[in-house]
């Protein structure tokens, strides 16, 4: 009974994939996006926080923190390279995106 438990432990594990800090750093490398110092611990903390608060307001539709890195960090980091001048103006997207993760 326990090798049995301990299978499906494992199976359970391999389906979640990668956490979000490895989804974050895959992304990163593959956008050719650098980040300044502290930057990553900010927005895996965001994610954190979406993540808490979407229990109680519905911020997104998306649940798992490691779904929101592809899905509300990166998405919004994609218009990073496009941007230009010291301003962005952010009109109101829901949970803070793309403002917080641009900012």
């Amino acid at each position: 009974m326990a090798v049995f438990a301990k299978r499906i432990r494992k199976s359970a594990q391999a389906d979640r994939g990668p956490g979000p800090e490895e989804r974050l750093e895959r992304g990163l490398l593959a956008m050719e996006i650098e980040l300044p110092e502290g930057a990553r611990q900010q927005l895996l903390a965001l994610v954190q926080l979406l993540a808490k608060w979407n229990r109680v307001y519905n911020l997104t539709s998306v649940r798992k923190p490691a779904d929101m890195v592809n899905r509300h960090l990166l998405d919004s980091l994609s218009v990073l390279p496009h941007l230009r001048g010291p301003r962005v103006l952010d009109v109101g997207t829901g949970a803070g995106l793309p403002g917080l993760v641009l900012a």
